[in-house]
């Protein structure tokens, strides 16, 4: 009987332990310059401090792999920041309100591992700013239960500014955390 109870423990246990999945989505339809400029997108005053926490973070990122942060740089660097429901999904659309894609699935068994309450999202853009174009836009996204947004958002930094180097693709990378 004791044995029986053990093993159900353990069992339980383990569906508990489950990793952390970071959800990584990136596009680089333009070549980046190695060790480029970039000049950080003004943002309103009101956003509280994690939206500017996390620009400071993928500022500090960018600089530690060789880019210069200047008034006037090559690039401008754009960052979001979103914590939601984990069972809304994010769809964005055309100019008549049809949706054309998913930006961001709401969480169910094909893409979550674990316990999904919130879903966790830093996006990235960088913007040529002599021609317009987005040279880079990356996205790191996780689902958690009990994890609040300032203990991910270092793992979201990083995943989303790592795809930087990587180019265009999606990955999926597993971490040991709080769910």
């Amino acid at each position: 009987m004791m044995r029986g109870v053990t093993f159900a423990a353990v069992l339980l246990l383990a569906g508990c332990a489950s990793p952390v999945v970071t959800r990584i989505d990136a596009t680089a339809p333009v070549p980046i310059a190695p060790r480029a400029s970039f000049a950080i997108a003004p943002v309103p005053d009101d956003l509280g401090v994690l939206p500017g926490q996390a620009r400071d973070m993928v500022a500090a990122a960018l600089r530690q792999r060789g880019w210069r942060q200047a008034q006037e740089g090559d690039y401008l660097l754009a960052v979001t920041l979103a914590d939601r429901p984990a069972t809304i999904t994010l769809k964005t659309g055309d100019d008549f309100g049809k949706p054309v894609a998913t930006l961001a699935p709401a969480a169910d068994r094909s893409n979550n591992q674990g316990c999904a309450k919130r879903d966790h999202r830093l996006t990235i853009t960088l913007t040529d700013r002599v021609s317009g174009a987005i040279a880079f836009s990356g996205a790191a996204s996780e689902y958690h239960c009990k994890a609040a947004l300032n203990d991910t958002l270092p793992y979201l930094v990083s995943a989303a500014v790592d795809r930087l180097d990587a180019g265009s693709g999606t990955l999926q990378v597993a971490r040991k955390g709080r769910r």
